[in-house]
Order: structure tokens, then C-alpha cells, then sequence
């Protein structure tokens, strides 16, 4: 883990705050440790901006940039607002891409991510459905299937470690 990146994107994303006012309004920066899928995350009750620590050490200091104004649009925009145009005039003004959520790479996009330890593999096709990047809580899905396509996978999904 590169400590210089991380602390390059820290000491910015608190400059950021500041000049938005945010820092005046009690809000603070936090790394996010525990999540996997998500970049950042604006937490209102808290009064918190996180972003995964373990995916802006593997994403250029650019995009995580990106994921902060992200969320500084969020916390001005105010919870009600989610991802409609209030929250997208707020990501214009600050400078972020006022896109509802990053796209990964495998799926055409600029984001790295993780990869995952477990799938759910449809065992005749090959075909995955899921990645979970903890141990699933179902393990077995010989009686289960996926919503919308039963008859293709009705007894042929099982979970298996990559």
C-alpha cells in the first residue's frame, strides 16, 4: 500500500472540504477499511466522507479524487437528493463526473477492483452470476435459482472458490 498516495489523497480531500465548507459544517474524512464494492460512501448522520482505502490504493490518485467530489456533492446537495439533477448540479460545480457509480474495468470502465474469492457458477455453462468477496452466507444452491432465468439454472448453481 502506497502510505504517500494515501496521504496525497487525504490532505486533498480535506483541502476540498474546506473550500466547500464543509469542514466549517463539523463534517470529517475517513478511510472506509471494511468495504470491498463500494469507492466512497457520503455518511450524513455522521457527518463523514469515506472512501475505500483498499480501492484508492489500487486506482490512480485521479479517480479517487473523482470518488471524492462525488461524495462532496452528495453532502451538499443533502440526503434527500441522492443521484437526481440537484446532485448532479452539485457534482458540475465541484468538478466530479455526475455519474450515478464507477464502472470497472472488466466492464469497460477506468475503476480497478477487486477480485473476488468466491463465485456463483452455473455448473453445465460455466456462466458466473455472482462474485462475493467474503464467504456467502448460502453456500449451497443446488434447490435455488436466479430470478428470470429458472429453467436454465434450477439444481445447476454452486458456489465455488476462486
Amino acid at each position: 500500500m502506497d502510505l504517500i498516495k494515501l496521504h496525497e489523497i487525504r490532505t486533498w480531500a480535506i483541502e476540498q472540504m474546506e473550500e466547500w465548507g464543509l469542514i466549517d459544517e463539523s463534517w470529517s474524512f475517513v478511510w472506509d477499511t471494511r468495504a470491498v464494492r463500494r469507492y466512497g460512501q457520503c455518511r450524513y448522520g455522521s457527518k463523514e466522507i469515506g472512501v475505500t482505502k483498499k480501492l484508492a490504493s489500487i486506482n490512480t490518485i485521479e479517480e479517487t479524487k473523482d470518488v471524492v467530489l462525488h461524495e462532496i456533492a452528495h453532502a451538499l446537495a443533502g440526503r434527500e437528493h441522492g443521484h437526481d439533477y440537484v446532485w448532479k448540479g452539485w457534482c458540475r460545480k465541484v468538478g466530479a463526473r455526475p455519474e450515478r457509480c464507477y464502472k470497472a474495468e472488466r466492464n469497460g470502465g477506468t475503476v480497478k477492483t477487486l477480485k473476488g474469492k468466491y463465485v456463483l457458477v452455473n455448473k453445465s455453462t460455466g456462466e458466473i452470476y455472482k462474485t462475493y468477496y467474503r464467504r456467502p452466507k448460502r453456500m449451497d444452491w443446488s434447490t435455488r435459482w436466479i430470478s428470470g432465468k429458472k429453467s436454465k439454472t434450477f439444481g445447476q448453481l454452486e458456489v465455488r472458490s476462486i
